[in-house]
């Protein structure tokens, strides 16, 4: 493909999702349904405007980087900790339900073990940013149960990134059935994994441990430093040698991505010198490279192939949905919440969007689902995403109401209380 008609294609891409985009942000949607329908529209399925290539595809791969790195950085461990048991009970409940659910019905349609696995987690995966962004317009992304559906999608994510390098390795292995695996090549394999994963939760024990002292010495450097985009630069260093990391350990170079982007906080550099680099990565990631990366995701996405898969694809929406809410209800109920508690934090566990997105790229590219299933995929995290505000908006809403009464009888009680003293 020549410059030209690369330029042109990322042009269309671009343009299409940014338009599309803002429409369904201005229905109260998550932006990523108008991106990714912008790339099914240019793409073969409907006008055919623009095709897949191997460039493309390369921009694919620098746009998950910076997506993956993102969700690090947008996570936050303390909420985990504040949050503490309810967080993890609640995200592996809602996580098992299902992925037992889907795989179980993968298995029923044919589908091999591999593939099968990967679609159970694509089903038992929580989008942090479509949780973030309906509690943000409501007001409670603050508030105990924002950050407890927040905590627990973190969790929900960090499990399924492991589980989906566990596949990747697997896979890597060449091997379709358990029974005939080299136990020694993937012994080898995941101590190799174990060892990545130990050195990261080491790095991230230093940091809290000296999260006093470094930063100090940290700010007092790029004060000195004559270029403000310093400290991203560092940051893009710190995640490529992460991600380096992660691919000698037999591993994605996104799960190093994502846990670099987990590390690299305030608590390492400081909040000044966090927020500038957070600017900065928000700015490249949401205005290029996510866009760009979802329509390039519609853009392979092909109606045709689905057409004979439309009974597996119903119930495998219809499957997750249940078994997920089902999943988050159960585990809220466990840690004492109330019915509405519970099933505004059930609904808002549904949102697969960008987790599950870039999990899907994933496995296309490295082979482990067809054609077929990531089209599926596909339409699975488009409308889990686009449905996701519209059950969990009510319930929102009453626990808003009921939270308004309860404050307004506390004013009335006090005032009561007051004037009898009186």
């Amino acid at each position: 493909m020549a410059l030209e008609q690369i330029f042109v294609s990322i042009v269309l891409l671009l343009a299409l999702a940014r338009l599309l985009g803002e429409l369904f942000k201005r229905m109260n949607q998550p932006t990523l349904g108008g991106e990714v329908l912008a790339g099914v529209i240019l793409g073969p399925t409907l006008l055919g405007i623009v095709h897949p290539s191997e460039n493309l595809d390369l921009i694919s791969s620098m746009a998950i980087f910076f997506i993956m790195l993102f969700i690090g950085l947008e996570m936050d461990i303390r909420q985990i900790r504040k949050s503490g048991k309810t967080a993890v009970i609640i995200s592996v409940v809602s996580l098992v339900l299902p992925f037992l659910a889907t795989y179980g019905i993968s298995t029923y349609f044919g589908i091999e073990l591999l593939p099968a696995l990967f679609m159970a987690l694509l089903l038992s995966v929580t989008s942090v940013p479509v949780s973030a962004m309906i509690l943000s317009q409501l007001g409670l992304l603050k508030s105990k149960l924002g950050t407890t559906v927040m905590s627990a999608a973190i969790v929900d994510d960090i499990i399924t990134l492991i589980i989906f390098a566990f596949i990747l390795q697997v896979h890597q292995l060449g091997v379709a059935d358990l029974s005939r695996i080299d136990y020694g090549a993937l012994g080898i394999s995941s101590l190799k994994m174990a060892l990545f994963l130990v050195g990261i939760g080491s790095l991230a024990f230093v940091v809290h441990k000296f999260n006093d002292w470094f930063p100090k010495k940290v700010e007092w450097f790029f004060a000195k430093a004559r270029t403000r985009e310093a400290i991203f630069g560092i940051l893009i260093i710190a995640a490529i040698t992460i991600s380096l990391l992660a691919e000698l350990a037999d591993l994605h170079f996104i799960i190093g991505t994502f846990f670099a982007g987990l590390i690299f906080s305030e608590r390492l550099l400081g909040k000044r010198e966090t927020d500038k680099a957070y600017g900065i990565a928000s700015g490249i990631t949401f205005a290029f490279f996510a866009p760009l990366f979802f329509a390039i995701l519609g853009m392979k996405f092909s109606g045709q192939s689905i057409a004979d898969s439309i009974p597996y694809l119903i119930l495998l929406i219809a499957a997750g949905l249940a078994t997920k809410t089902a999943g988050g209800y159960l585990g809220a109920k466990v840690c004492k919440y109330s019915k509405i508690e519970s099933l505004a934090l059930a609904s808002l566990l549904n949102g697969r969007g960008t987790v599950g997105l870039a999990i899907t790229a994933l496995a296309f590219s490295a082979g482990i689902i067809s054609i077929t299933l990531f089209s599926i995929a596909v339409v699975i995290c488009f409308v889990t995403t686009m449905i996701t505000p519209v059950l969990a908006r009510p319930f929102l809403r009453k626990i808003l109401v009921v939270d308004a009464d309860q404050g307004n009888e506390n004013i009335h009680n006090s005032r009561t209380s007051s004037h009898q003293t009186a």
